[in-house]
């Protein structure tokens, strides 16, 4: 076992156990949950800028987001709405996509997509 210090380098550790300072959950888990503020997905599901925040609500976008039942998002929003979402199936072939009250169903071939652009 090693212990990182200042720099990078890495010393061995001592009989303690563990005295990393890297934590493999708040490294990963917070840009996980960071992308499931603007996307949350489910098998059946995909919930787009389900919570927003504030801050980010003005404009934005995100591509490449990996949604559960296989399928990608790409999804821009303004004014705290979604303004446009293509979903690219990378093997799934059904699911509902939800924005607020809006809802879709959708139906893909493998390697298909569809954009949609939910009412304001």
């Amino acid at each position: 076992m090693f212990h990182a210090q200042r720099g990078g380098n890495l010393r061995p550790l001592g009989r303690r156990g563990c005295q990393t300072i890297f934590q493999i959950d708040a490294n990963l888990g917070g840009a996980t949950a960071a992308l499931e503020m603007l996307l949350y997905s489910r098998p059946g599901v995909i919930e787009l800028l389900p919570a927003l925040p504030d801050a980010w609500a003005r404009d934005g976008e995100v591509t490449g987001v990996g949604a559960r039942g296989g399928f990608e998002v790409d999804l821009a929003w303004r004014d705290g709405k979604v303004t446009s979402a293509t979903i690219r199936s990378v093997g799934g072939t059904a699911t509902e996509v939800r924005s607020g009250d809006w809802r879709r169903r959708i139906t893909l071939e493998p390697g298909g997509s569809v954009t949609l652009t939910p009412r304001r």
